[in-house]
Order: C-alpha cells, then sequence, then structure tokens
C-alpha cells in the first residue's frame, strides 16, 4: 500500500490523470538519459556535507551535474520506501539547460494508468534565499494551469527555505546559474541557524 502522502496526493491529481490517459499523445523527448549511478549520488552527498560542515571557510561554490542529482534523488527516493517496486516514479532525469532545471519521469504507481510528467523551472536568488519557479508542468499531454503552477511554486520554495532552520547553520545563497547539464550555487555558511 503506498504511503498516505502518496494516496492524498493521487486523490487530488486524478481527474487530471484521468485526462492525460485519454488524450495519449507523448510528450516532447528529453534526448539521451541522464546516468544514474551510486558514485554520483555519493559525490553530491559528499559535496553537501562539505557545505553543511562548513569546510570552505563559510563561503562555498556547489557545482551539481546532472547526473549528480539524478542520481541523488533517485537514490533518496529509494530509501524512502521499504520495497524498490513501490516507487511511484520510474525514469527520473534531472537536466540543466537555457538557465532551467527539467524534471520528468514516468508515474507508475496510480492504479493501472502511467503517465509521463515534466516540470521545468527556474531558480534564482531573493534575499538571500533561493527562489524556485514552475515554468510549466505536464502530466500526460495535460499542462498544470498557472494558478497550479504558482502554488507548486511556492511550495518547493518555502521547503528549500524551510531546510535550513534545522540545521545549525545558515545558508545564504549569493547567485545560482544553470548551464548546460550544469548548475552552480555559491553563497555563505554562518553559524546558527535562521
Amino acid at each position: 500500500m503506498l504511503p498516505r502522502r502518496y494516496r492524498l496526493m493521487l486523490a487530488l491529481l486524478l481527474p487530471a490523470l484521468l485526462l492525460a490517459c485519454r488524450f495519449s499523445k507523448t510528450m516532447l523527448s528529453p534526448g539521451t538519459s541522464v546516468p544514474v549511478s551510486q558514485e554520483a549520488a555519493d559525490q553530491l552527498e559528499e559535496k553537501l556535507g562539505r557545505l553543511i560542515q562548513g569546510e570552505d571557510n563559510g563561503t562555498f561554490s556547489l557545482q551539481v551535474t546532472e547526473a549528480e542529482l539524478t542520481s541523488y534523488v533517485v537514490f533518496k527516493m529509494t530509501e524512502q520506501i521499504d520495497r524498490p517496486e513501490e516507487l511511484p516514479l520510474e525514469n527520473f532525469q534531472a537536466r540543466f539547460a537555457g538557465g532551467q532545471m527539467i524534471f520528468s519521469g514516468r508515474v507508475t504507481a496510480v492504479c493501472p494508468l502511467c503517465f509521463d510528467v515534466q516540470v521545468v523551472a527556474s531558480a534564482h536568488t531573493r534575499d538571500g534565499e533561493l527562489d524556485v519557479s514552475v515554468d510549466e508542468a505536464q502530466m500526460g499531454t495535460v499542462r498544470l494551469s498557472t494558478g497550479l503552477l504558482k502554488n507548486l511554486s511556492r511550495i518547493i520554495t518555502e521547503t528549500i527555505i524551510e531546510a535550513p532552520e534545522r540545521m545549525e547553520r545558515a545558508v545564504e545563497i549569493a547567485d545560482v546559474e544553470i548551464g548546460e547539464g550544469v548548475m552552480q550555487i555559491s553563497g555563505q555558511v554562518t553559524e546558527g541557524g535562521r
């Protein structure tokens, strides 16, 4: 059985899911697959650990590749469930291109329904915090409305802002650059949470 949070999410999205399956066109293909490896996930985990520990005298410049983020998310999602076959998302991919982050995958654990999803987002800094804006999202052939995109952006940004509150150190983001295949985040880590 799916965890409660997944069941609630699916119950809220079921009407859109049914429409997505009814109009079965394919989404734009993102190209070649981003490779997933434990080594890439471990590299990002190590980078994040150094950042949190403040090993760089308080300032940091974090470079994240598509392979690192894709692998990290895949392995973290797998850790959160009891059985890997229960994972509700297959073929997760994180891409960086044209100043945007593109996340895609195939939702498989929705009763008998399966559909592709794609989320395109951009990231900026605002008052020392990371501000994520979901520019477009698609489930199957159904594009999410502007109102839903704004709510999704708000939830993601609030979650990112709350994360340092649980740490002993405060993180101030100075700059975010999304290039071809890589994202660069720079800033400062100081003692004491926000």
